[in-house]
């Protein structure tokens, strides 16, 4: 039942729309920094997991003006929070709601993708980061930024790796078991973990 899913997760209902609201306001530093680390041209085709209210595939939109931008969430509100927020830019997207651990697009479908806070949510890491390889094509950038949990242990999240101190070490080996190469990006003032990854 979607009242029992944490807000964080699953935004939903008035306090959602609110929840949405300040979470975009908290993560505008997020927003910069990946898109500071995204090469997107024109025609550049983009996924973001996670999407929420949508300010970063609204960014990527406004770049790949003849390209694709496309993502999932959780929450169906954030869904539609996005969809209205894209409608009017006239780029061709696809936002639905789903998880990262079964994406509906074909092989090699994006030039890169971004995951800005969503990788705490996720139950298996492992399946979502095989299936965010698969749809990347050779080469592809994946921007992962984390939650910084090394100060507090988090029982209730999903994800087992983000519930230790180590889960930026964690997810640095959980892609280059799924075929990534990647590596810490230096942090600026947003002291959020931030890895860069190429598949």
């Amino acid at each position: 039942m979607t009242s029992s899913v944490p807000q964080p997760m699953r935004p939903h209902g008035v306090a959602g729309r609110i929840f949405g609201f300040l979470m975009e306001r908290t993560n505008r530093p997020a927003y910069e920094r990946a898109a500071s680390l995204i090469d997107l041209s024109p025609e550049g085709r983009f996924l973001e997991i996670g999407f929420g209210t949508g300010r970063l595939v609204e960014m990527m939109a406004s770049r790949a003006t003849a390209g694709f931008v496309a993502g999932v969430d959780l929450s169906p509100l954030m869904v539609e929070t996005a969809r209205r927020r894209l409608d009017h830019m006239g780029v061709r997207h696809e936002l639905i709601e789903g998880t990262a651990e079964n994406l509906p697009w074909p092989d090699a479908s994006f030039d890169a993708a971004a995951a800005l806070h969503s990788f705490q949510f996720w139950p298996d890491p492992v399946a979502a980061l095989t299936e965010i390889h698969r749809v990347l094509r050779p080469g592809g950038r994946l921007i992962l930024i984390l939650r910084n949990h090394a100060k507090r242990q988090v029982d209730w999240l999903p994800n087992p790796w983000s519930r230790t101190p180590n889960e930026v070490e964690d997810a640095l080996t959980l892609l280059a078991r799924t075929g990534f190469a990647a590596g810490r990006v230096r942090p600026d003032a947003d002291t959020s973990p931030v890895i860069l990854a190429e598949s």
